[in-house]
């Protein structure tokens, strides 16, 4: 997919993407660094950014750690705060929450481990995420948050009740934050995608797939890079007067 956002839009930016080892991680810093970001990308496994080429960039700034810890949190924007304060790095601008895990299991036996690691990393991450970022983009009055959420969340899903409460939390969130952060010049949207060709959706059997296609209007799975592209829209100034939106990504799903 051609990028058509205009080149530049987000020189002397900085943002923090987390869940970047992942399919529309990977193509959202690429678009990132397209258009002049410098991008600190957070994943839990050290080997797994070094695989994805991330520390020979100059505008790249690698982040280990697992986002639901919360002392390991706070000192992922002590270190970024570090890094603007030295002149390192431009201030920061832009957030994605893009870390997730999805889990199916029917409501009679769905453990209560297995939902609480949902909203874990699904909600409670990013909430706090967001609370350090809002601190760090209110001090300039500018800023844009974009969460991933889902489909599923926004219409429901069989077999899927855990997953996409932990989304729907994160939804209501998003709308909240919108309004309260927009006085200090922070925007605050969603991106819900739907059946993305990503590490989340391998474990379906080709049946199961072509049963989830089948309720797709236009037949097909998406595509990383339009997950990203849509998310790029929503993180840049292209969406200034765009607050508290999910934008779906779906190619008209019906879960």
């Amino acid at each position: 997919m051609i990028s058509t956002s205009p080149k530049g839009t987000l020189n002397n930016s900085t943002v923090l993407i987390t869940g970047a080892t992942g399919g529309i991680g990977r193509a959202l810093v690429s678009r990132c660094l397209a258009q002049g970001a410098t991008v600190f990308v957070a994943g839990r496994d050290q080997a797994t950014l070094e695989s994805a080429d991330y520390s020979t960039d100059k505008q790249i700034f690698p982040l280990v750690y697992d986002v639901t810890d919360e002392h390991a949190v706070k000192d992922a924007f002590r270190q970024i705060q570090k890094k603007v304060s030295d002149g390192v790095v431009p201030p920061l601008y832009g957030l994605v929450n893009n870390a997730g895990i999805m889990m199916e299991s029917p409501l009679s036996v769905t453990s209560m481990d297995k939902l609480k690691q949902q909203l874990n990393v699904n909600f409670l991450a990013p909430y706090q995420h967001m609370q350090y970022a809002a601190r760090l983009m209110s001090r300039l009055r500018k800023g844009s948050i974009v969460n991933v959420v889902s489909m599923v969340s926004e219409q429901g899903s069989a077999g899927m009740s855990a997953y996409a409460a932990s989304k729907a939390a994160l939804t209501g969130a998003t709308k909240s934050l919108a309004k309260e952060l927009s006085p200090v010049g922070i925007r605050v949207n969603a991106v819900a995608p739907g059946f993305i060709d990503t590490p989340l959706t391998e474990h379906f059997e080709p049946e199961a797939r072509n049963k989830v296609l089948q309720r797709t209007a236009m037949q097909r799975a998406g595509d990383p890079a339009e997950v990203a592209e849509a998310i790029l829209y929503l993180l840049s100034p292209q969406s200034s007067y765009t607050t508290g939106h999910v934008l779906p990504v779906d190619g008209m799903f019906a879960p």
